[in-house]
């Protein structure tokens, strides 16, 4: 399964044209992308599943007709998906903001899938631990070793890339920013 990943940075080419370029079986978007650049990408004839970032409005994806997989499952040609939106809370806060404590009762109703879309990253894998805005969860850390995702996909921080992170246990970790062509 070929899987175009989009997160944080628009592509400077035209969204139809990357989608119909690059052919993939499903689109997935990990959030913070502006919504005049996300409708070509929903409306290009190809599955669109997503979770929002901190800086989407509420009901964004929705409203573009992209699946949101937000603490549900969906599941595509055999593989699951599932996701978790947002960052941790920091300032004043957004709709997809929410403090450590609020994730992790959050994180126990996330089902189990094989491809985790998640917009801000683990606790300790590719996040900024001293950039309040850019710590990763770390419920969602628990969560990815006791369940185990073949992949986990992220956007939200930008890791040195001589320290990224690109397992956690067994776990696959793919960062994305801007656009992202993955073999499942």
């Amino acid at each position: 399964m070929r899987v175009l990943a989009l997160a944080d940075e628009p592509v400077r080419s035209d969204p139809a044209r990357l989608v119909a370029d690059n052919r993939p079986d499903v689109v997935v978007t990990l959030g913070d992308l502006e919504p005049e650049w996300l409708a070509p990408v929903a409306s290009a004839g190809v599955p669109v599943l997503g979770v929002h970032g901190n800086h989407d409005g509420a009901g964004q994806l929705g409203a573009l007709g992209i699946r949101d997989v937000h603490l549900a499952r969906a599941e595509l040609g055999g593989v699951t998906f599932t996701g978790f939106e947002g960052c941790v809370l920091y300032g004043r806060g957004g709709p997809h903001q929410r403090t450590q404590e609020e994730a992790a009762k959050l994180l126990r109703h996330l089902p189990g899938a094989d491809v985790l879309l998640a917009h801000a990253p683990p606790a300790g894998v590719n996040d900024e631990p001293g950039d309040r805005a850019h710590v990763g969860f770390t419920a969602l850390r628990d969560w990815v070793e006791r369940h185990e995702p073949r992949i986990l996909l992220h956007g939200h921080t930008t890791p040195d890339p001589r320290t990224r992170v690109a397992r956690l246990g067994p776990t696959e970790v793919v960062w994305v920013r801007g656009a992202r062509l993955i073999e499942l």
